[in-house]
């Protein structure tokens, strides 16, 4: 395929992406599987769960890490190779992260299927095991979650074989830390905890910066730019990028979880209510809420068993006190920096600014959301 054929240009690759991927995953997986029928057979099939896991994604992160290969240059085959091949880590350590998440959220469901926690368990009442369903669940749930995060790193190490591969694989070394940090950092601010970010608003946004942030836009995108070559400037031009779109990215999911239409996007619009989800738009509301809202703020939010009239109120109450429109405000300004960051940077390639324009744009969009 010569550089002028069209099927070489960035955005038919983009189309391309989803097949790609998965194509590595398959084969990542296959030997993986084979490796641990050596051990046994029951642990074989840990390799098809994962595989059911990860089916359905939008590959969002991988998209970031393919357009910032392309901020540097449009890709030929072997570095296409080489971001698919990266892209698919990422998925890996995002298939991590969710594993673990879900457990510690206690969700039950995951892209409309059983959570794999609630899976085995359900699996280990209909065996008859010996002891705790639910525990056994859980202890099936982590263990896959730390293979999925070990099987990442020997995958990324396949594409570090060229000059910026020292410079990209300190990419990935830092989307690793930085997402299980934040994930500590969540719960910590979840129990109340986070002392050193004493105001419940700056705690929300710290967690952003550390769990969604570098996991979901910034390292993709920096270890694609950095496996490329990408000098000091680009890279500062991404990250001012990745730092607008991830925080908006996030912040319009926590919109979602609470104001969503769950016909349109999938997502329960009650969840973060039952869970107690400590977000910006909650610090938001108990700062403008008057003693009677507050009382039934605290009395509701949190409570797995509140009822549809209580979650209801609460969702009034987030409207009535501004928070929700606030927070919609706060992701179109997201929006709008990401933009401007593509808008002014001399040094991000003309042939990415329109795909990383358009997943700003979806990461940041307000479609589905009940704001008023």
């Amino acid at each position: 395929m010569s550089a002028d054929d069209p099927r070489s240009r960035p955005a038919a690759l983009d189309v391309d992406l989803a097949d790609e991927v998965e194509a590595v995953l398959a084969r990542a997986l296959g030997e993986r599987r084979a490796e641990l029928a050596h051990i046994a057979p029951e642990a074989a099939g840990l390799v098809d769960v994962l595989e059911r896991y990860l089916s359905g994604g939008k590959l969002l992160r991988p998209r970031f890490c393919f357009w910032g290969g392309v901020a540097v240059r449009v890709p030929d085959p072997e570095d296409r190779r080489r971001l698919w091949t990266l892209g698919a880590a990422i998925e890996l350590v995002q298939a991590a992260a969710l594993l673990h998440d879900d457990v510690i959220d206690h969700s039950p469901t995951r892209r409309g299927r059983p959570a794999v926690h609630v899976a085995a368990a359900l699996e280990h009442r209909r065996r008859s095991l010996r002891g705790d369903s639910d525990d056994h669940g859980i202890g099936v749930a982590i263990v896959l979650g730390d293979m999925a995060l070990a099987w990442a790193g020997q995958l990324a190490d396949e594409a570090f074989d060229v000059d910026g591969g020292s410079a990209a694989r300190r990419q990935f070394d830092l989307l690793r830390t930085e997402v299980m940090t934040g994930q500590y950092l969540d719960i910590l601010h979840q129990a109340g905890g986070y002392d050193s970010r004493p105001d419940a608003e700056d705690a929300a946004l710290a967690v952003i910066r550390w769990k969604t942030v570098p996991y979901t836009v910034l390292r993709p995108l920096l270890m694609g730019a950095a496996l490329q070559g990408a000098g000091e400037r680009l890279l500062a031009d991404l990250a001012d990028y990745a730092e607008a779109a991830g925080r908006g990215f996030q912040l319009r999911d926590d919109l979602l979880g609470v104001v969503g239409d769950e016909r349109t996007t999938g997502k329960s619009a009650s969840g973060d209510i039952l869970e107690g989800k400590r977000t910006v738009l909650l610090a938001r509301a108990e700062a403008a809420a008057d003693p009677a809202q507050r009382a039934i703020l605290d009395a509701a939010i949190g409570r797995a068993d509140a009822s549809e009239v209580e979650v209801a109120a609460v969702r009034g109450i987030l409207r009535d006190t501004g928070a929700v429109r606030a927070v919609a405000g706060m992701v179109e300004a997201d929006g709008r920096r990401a933009l401007e960051v593509l808008a002014r940077s001399q040094d991000i390639s003309p042939a990415a600014r329109d795909g990383l324009a358009a997943l700003a744009r979806s990461a940041t969009t307000l479609e589905g959301i009940a704001v008023e």
